[in-house]
C-alpha cells in the first residue's frame, strides 16, 4: 500500500506541544476545504432621506449678504437668508430658496427689494463619497449645473455659484438635517 502525501498526513494529524498526536475532525477538515460564498457588495453609505436647513454660506450665518460691483460700476447686493433641502429615498431632491437681489445705478444707495423664492428640483446621488445633485431643467434647474458636495451624520455641505449682475462667484452652504420641516 503506497504512503499517503505528506500534506495529507500533516492535515489528518495534530500535534499538541508536549503531548502524543491525536487525530484531528474530519468535519472541520471538511468545513475548511468548502469554498465560502463571496459577500454580497455593500451600499455605498447615504445621506439620510431627509430635510436639511441651511445655517451657514461661507462659514458665516445666516442671512448672508454679498455685495458685488461689475466692470461698470453698477452695484449688486444678494442676500441669502434660507435654503431648504430635501433628500426624497427615489433620490430626487427639492431646494428651496430664500433670497433677496437688490441692483443699484452706478453711485446710488441700494435700496432693498423684496424677499424673493426660487425653488429647484432633481436627483441625487453618491458617487465615489461625494453626493452629486443635477438640477432638472424642466422643474427650476434651468441654466444650473451639477454640484458635487459631501456628507457626514446630519451635515452636508454644497458649492454653488450664483450671479450678481455680471459679476459670478462660489459660495458653500451647509445644511444641517431638521425633523422638525415637513
Amino acid at each position: 500500500m503506497p504512503f499517503p502525501p505528506p500534506a495529507l498526513v500533516a492535515a489528518l494529524l495534530v500535534i499538541p506541544v508536549g503531548g502524543a498526536p491525536r487525530q484531528s475532525n474530519a468535519l472541520s477538515l471538511f468545513q475548511a476545504a468548502t469554498p465560502t460564498k463571496p459577500a454580497a457588495p455593500t451600499k455605498p453609505v447615504e445621506p439620510a432621506a431627509a430635510s436639511y436647513l441651511s445655517s451657514r454660506i461661507n462659514g458665516r450665518l445666516l442671512p448672508y449678504a454679498d455685495r458685488a460691483t461689475d466692470e461698470a460700476g453698477v452695484q449688486y447686493l444678494i442676500e441669502f437668508d434660507e435654503l431648504v433641502l430635501t433628500l426624497r429615498a427615489n433620490h430626487e431632491f427639492r431646494a428651496s430658496l430664500r433670497y433677496r437681489q437688490t441692483l443699484a445705478s452706478k453711485g446710488d444707495r441700494i435700496n432693498r427689494d423684496p424677499i424673493q423664492k426660487m425653488t429647484v428640483y432633481g436627483s441625487w446621488a453618491v458617487i465615489n463619497g461625494g453626493l452629486h445633485f443635477t438640477p432638472d431643467p424642466r422643474r427650476g434647474g434651468s441654466g444650473l449645473s451639477m454640484l458635487t458636495g459631501t456628507f457626514a451624520g446630519r451635515r452636508i455641505e454644497v458649492p454653488f455659484d450664483y450671479r450678481n449682475g455680471t459679476v459670478t462667484r462660489r459660495a458653500s452652504v451647509v445644511v444641517v438635517r431638521n425633523d422638525n420641516i415637513i
